[in-house]
This record gives structure tokens, C-alpha cells and sequence, in this order.
């Protein structure tokens, strides 16, 4: 007999009325191997797992579990929940290991959030990763814990300003790197090593042109940050006088480009 602590929430639904179920505008797209997991699960032992939608049938959480039930003809178990709005769905699943910051960038760049837009067109034109995109135009190598949260919320704002600091430096970046390696995406430690680069003011564009063109080899096996930041400051300083070297390895191993408050326009 249950306790008269314990009240009862809500109901659960169920239903073979496919049609009256809509997506979420900018649910993150099902991808085949969890399509499968579930499947599989189900087939193995239906649980008859609840997913979560408005009352206008607006699914917010469980567009997989539904697709998988719909397609082996299976009733639809659901809660209606209209406190569960379309921003709630990256707040839900945010904790989740498969909930991406690409998934998160498309779900309010097609709702219109300029910034999440602005990033999507960034890291298309320049082929860079994401998280170096939402870095590079916050002026950080590494995303802090509170750029993080606003990022994920739908709150990351993003100046005229950043934008525009960011194409100088982004545009250099591309035409480094296709130097030696043509359209290919741009990556990780490189970024990082010419944005550290930016914060020398003797750090010359043209004279890292030369070195890549003419050493640019000795970068093919540069994996880590480490790796581009010693191989590039080697090949920049190669047979330049003492008072025109970078020394970029020291700048980064000391840190002192955190220091810096803003990046350096050449």
C-alpha cells in the first residue's frame, strides 16, 4: 500500500497515432549506431520507455525511442509536460555524453541566436573545429568554465569587435596552413600556436610564410599544441638575428600570452 507521502504526478499516455508526433525545430540529427542501441534494446526487452512531449505533440525529448517504436509498429508511450519548451531540450540533455557542441550551435542557429549563427558560418569558411571557433572569437586558447555555460544556454554574445579580430587572425591561419596543406581542416594545435604567435609583437605574418614554405615539412609530425608551438618558433627563428627571434616556445612554456589582454593586429 503506498504512503500517503507519495502523490501522484502525472499521466502516461499511449498511442499508434504516428502522425500526430512533430519534431522538435532543431532536435540534433539520429545518428545510425544509436538508432540501433535502442532498437536492439527494445527487440530484446520493451521496456515501454516514456518519452516527453507538448500537447500539441511537439516531441521534446525522445525522437530516437520514437522513431525506433513507430518503425517496429509499437504503441507510443509519452507525458505531456507543456513547462518543456523547445530551449529546454539542450538544458535536458546537456549532461548526456552523445549532446555535442555542434548539436548545440545548430539548435539555436536555426532558431536564429546571431552568435550560434556567426559560429556555424566561421567554422564552415575557415574549416576550423568548433571549440577553437567559439575560442578564438571569445580572444582565448582554451573556453573557460563560464564561457562554457553561456555557450550552452543559448547566452554566449559575441561583439562586432571579436568578429572582426577574429577574420584578421582567422584569415591568416588559412593561409598558413594551406601552404602546406591546401583545404585541408585547420587544426587544433595550429590555431592555438599562430593565435599565441599573435600575442608577440614582433610576430611577423610574412616571415612565417617564408618558414612555412620552406620548412613546412618538419610540421607533418606535429600533433599537440607542444609539437606546432616548438617545430613553427624553430623554423620562424632559423637564421634570423638574436633581437628578431620569436622564441615562441619560452613565450608559450611560460605562459606569458594569458597575461596579454587583448591580441595583437599585424
Amino acid at each position: 500500500m503506498k504512503s500517503k507521502k507519495h502523490n501522484k504526478y502525472t499521466e502516461v499516455y499511449s498511442t499508434k497515432d504516428y502522425a500526430w508526433f512533430k519534431k522538435t525545430k532543431g532536435n540534433r540529427p539520429s545518428t545510425d549506431s544509436h538508432y540501433k542501441k535502442i532498437k536492439n534494446s527494445i527487440v530484446e526487452k520493451d521496456l515501454k520507455m516514456v518519452i516527453y512531449v507538448n500537447s500539441d505533440g511537439t516531441i521534446r525529448e525522445g525522437h530516437n525511442t520514437f522513431e525506433v517504436r513507430r518503425d517496429l509498429g509499437l504503441p507510443i508511450y509519452y507525458i505531456i509536460n507543456d513547462a518543456f519548451d523547445a530551449l529546454d531540450v539542450p538544458r535536458f540533455n546537456s549532461g548526456r555524453e552523445n549532446w555535442s557542441f555542434p548539436d548545440t550551435v545548430n539548435f539555436y542557429a536555426v532558431r536564429g541566436r546571431k552568435p550560434y549563427m556567426v559560429i556555424q558560418e566561421k567554422m564552415q569558411h575557415y574549416n576550423m573545429p568548433i571549440q577553437e571557433t567559439v575560442g578564438l572569437l571569445k580572444g582565448v586558447t582554451s573556453i573557460s568554465s563560464e564561457t562554457a555555460e553561456e555557450f550552452k544556454w543559448g547566452k554566449l554574445t559575441i561583439s562586432d569587435e571579436e568578429i572582426k579580430t577574429f577574420d584578421v587572425i582567422a584569415t591568416a591561419m588559412r593561409k598558413l596552413y594551406d601552404i602546406r596543406y591546401s583545404g585541408e581542416k585547420l587544426r587544433r594545435g595550429f590555431i592555438r600556436t599562430i593565435f599565441i604567435a599573435y600575442k608577440k609583437a614582433n610576430f611577423s605574418i610574412e616571415r612565417a610564410k617564408t618558414a612555412i614554405k620552406n620548412n613546412g615539412a618538419k610540421l607533418d609530425g606535429c600533433r599537440s599544441t607542444e609539437d606546432y608551438v616548438s617545430t613553427l618558433g624553430r623554423i620562424y627563428d632559423s637564421g634570423l638575428e638574436k633581437s628578431k627571434r620569436l622564441n615562441l616556445l619560452r613565450f608559450y612554456e611560460n605562459r606569458q600570452y594569458e597575461s596579454d589582454d587583448k591580441t595583437l593586429i599585424h
